[in-house]
């Protein structure tokens, strides 16, 4: 059996389990050993019932823009009140995540950035656009939405809240060849458990990696695209850069 480029390599995954298992398996199938270890938590809040009466309200020149997979989740069971508003999903794993509750999106970016899903969305002037968000979500995109003349309700949909583990999963966590965090508050609940060790910190891309070094975690890795495969990719060309013939 030929060996994967991971072969050997201890890798903990801090996203809620949920959302871990396929990249889990994405991981292992490349050699490594993965640990589902989450940091943070997805809570729905009471905005969520609001939510229905402003979906029922948009009309088909109007927009929701869904900026993760937890997003959808938190709101999934309100899509009925949709209409005829579009959609939008800031990446793969957020439209899949759409696919799987019936809804097809309009647009997504080839590229996880405020500027491209803005550009995407166009023409803005005069139009709605409903942004489910978590409560840390950054204001870049909502921002760059009513630059371009967009009325925006950015409503607080889900909330993450940090996950206390064990010292001994803290010690394993830390006994890692890498860290994976696909969020802001997965790196600020890091921090607040002690950091990440002698084991490579690997954000799923940049928003990520400037929240970790403003919480003190070390310079790691930055995926490319920020997604499962972006991380993915990182990964292996950083252990076989490293890796001695």
């Amino acid at each position: 059996m030929a060996r994967g480029p991971l072969q050997r390599r201890r890798i903990v995954i801090t996203r809620p389990r949920d959302r871990a298992e396929r990249l889990a398996g994405e991981l292992r199938a490349l050699g490594a050993a993965t640990l589902v270890l989450p940091l943070v938590r997805i809570e729905a809040t009471e905005e969520v019932s609001a939510l229905a009466a402003v979906l029922a309200d948009l009309d088909g020149s109007d927009w929701v823009v869904f900026t993760s997979a937890s997003g959808v989740s938190a709101v999934g069971e309100l899509m009925t009140e949709l209409g005829a508003a579009k959609v939008a999903a800031v990446g793969p794993a957020t439209a899949a995540a759409l696919r799987d509750i019936g809804v097809e999106p309009s647009f997504v970016p080839g590229r996880f950035a405020a500027e491209e899903i803005v550009a995407g969305l166009e023409p803005l002037a005069g139009a709605r656009v409903l942004l489910p968000q978590a409560d840390l979500a950054d204001r870049g995109l909502a921002d760059g939405l009513r630059d371009r003349g967009a009325n925006v309700s950015a409503m607080t949909a889900y909330r993450t809240v940090p996950v206390e583990r064990t010292a001994s999963e803290l010690a394993e966590l830390r006994a890692a060849d890498a860290v994976v965090l696909a969020s802001g508050s997965a790196a600020r609940s890091l921090a607040l458990q002690g950091g990440a060790g002698d084991a490579l910190v690997a954000c799923i891309g940049p928003k990520t990696a400037e929240i970790a070094r403003e919480v003190g975690l070390p310079d790691g890795i930055v995926a490319d695209e920020a997604t499962a495969k972006g991380i993915i990719h990182a990964l292996v060309d950083h252990f076989e850069e490293t890796t001695e013939p």
